[in-house]
């Protein structure tokens, strides 16, 4: 399995890179376009919870793990001070992941926000 990590600003404009990375990597593993697409929505929805809408002071650090046909994402919030985010996905927002990912999580533990999701190839 390769790892790939990325800290990028906790910020909304910076979710890019990580959509960027995802697409990049999902195509490696040659992922339909539309899975492609499906992971970026799954990443960017989940990321957002993270940075919130006006983003946070601290750092988003993204760990890609990527296997022959399955990639997994997992994010941490690296935040200056104590921040609570919201880790209860809203309907909408549990609708979208289910449709999109294989599996999907939000948490906080320890004071640390995370998020996790994983996407499978399909055959």
């Amino acid at each position: 399995m390769d790892t790939v990590t990325v800290r990028i600003p906790a910020a909304p404009k910076y979710l890019q890179v990580v959509r960027l990375v995802a697409a990049g990597l999902a195509s490696r593993l040659r992922f339909t376009i539309d899975d492609i697409e499906d992971l970026k929505i799954a990443v960017d929805e989940l990321a957002a919870y993270l940075t919130g809408a006006q983003g946070r002071d601290g750092l988003l650090e993204i760990t890609f793990s990527v296997e022959d046909d399955r990639i997994e994402i997992e994010g941490t919030g690296k935040f200056d001070g104590d921040v609570k985010i919201r880790t209860e996905l809203t309907d909408f927002s549990r609708q979208i992941l289910m449709t999109v990912a294989d599996k999907a999580w939000l948490q906080q533990d320890d004071g640390i926000p995370r998020f996790g999701l994983t996407k499978t190839r399909q055959s």
